[in-house]
């Protein structure tokens, strides 16, 4: 629709922005890793990692390297420690999908750690070992939503009690930094905070594809894999958030 594409070219800098912001304050941006609260996070790993060789006397033997469909291939094989390199990769970009579609710490690590139990007992299933990444969201995403589900029906919410406020507020730099603009770094915090606000008011199956979307940039077609739904209504569900996302943040024009 014309109206729309107009009014989504006038933000779409504001959104970025605001994305990355919120990426920053929940503090699973791109300098900052995913933790959990019995015990210490380790490094996020990439796709490739190298595999030290057995030495040989005299000489230096070059790392092999394996692809994540290498090791997703040995992880279906019974390889733990393949298995657990896919945890180190995915665990945190998981952990802020979670936090985002449920706005609850406790909820999200736990989604987290539901997901991969569950993809450890499915991992056999996955035909196609380079299909991980859409396969590993879609576990996660259902099972967000179905905590939404759980939570409609019991009439119960999330209160912006004081864990939330800290999880929505890490990575924010110090108000006595002196490396920091006072009046940038408020302006910034404002912003998060109405993008936050803004976000948690739209439909979970919504918000799950513009989180996928904007945030993990996921495809129109994964993120219709992952929520079980047509590409079409992925596309129309991304184009009315956009515009309610708009709408709420008129002020930052």
């Amino acid at each position: 629709m014309p109206q729309l594409d107009a009014t989504m070219q006038g933000h779409e800098g504001l959104f970025r922005e605001g994305v990355q912001s919120v990426n920053c304050a929940i503090g699973t941006g791109p300098d900052q890793g995913y933790h959990r609260e019995h015990h210490s996070s380790a490094p996020a790993a990439p796709a490739d990692f190298a595999v030290p060789s057995s030495p040989v006397a005299g000489t230096t033997s070059p790392p092999r390297v394996f692809s994540e469909a290498t090791t997703v291939a040995r992880a279906q094989d019974g390889d733990t420690d393949a298995f657990e390199q896919l945890v180190r990769s995915y665990e945190a970009d998981l952990f802020r999908l979670g936090f985002r579609m449920l706005a609850d710490r406790g909820e999200a690590q736990d989604a987290v750690q539901d997901t991969f139990v569950l993809a450890w007992r499915r991992l056999p299933s996955v035909l196609d070992p380079e299909a991980f990444r859409a396969w590993i969201y879609q576990l996660m995403t259902r099972r967000c939503l179905n905590i939404l589900r759980v939570r409609v029906r019991r009439h119960t919410g999330v209160t912006n009690g004081p864990d939330f406020e800290l999880e929505a507020r890490a990575g924010r730099p110090l108000p006595g930094d002196s490396t920091t603009d006072p009046e940038a770094a408020a302006q910034t915090n404002a912003m998060q905070d109405c993008l936050t606000a803004v976000l948690a008011t739209l439909p979970p199956d919504q918000r799950a594809c513009w989180v996928l979307h904007e945030m993990h940039a996921l495809t129109y077609p994964a993120i219709a894999y992952a929520i079980g739904v047509p590409v079409s209504t992925v596309r129309g569900r991304i184009a009315r958030a956009r515009l309610q996302l708009a709408k709420g943040m008129t002020a930052w024009r």
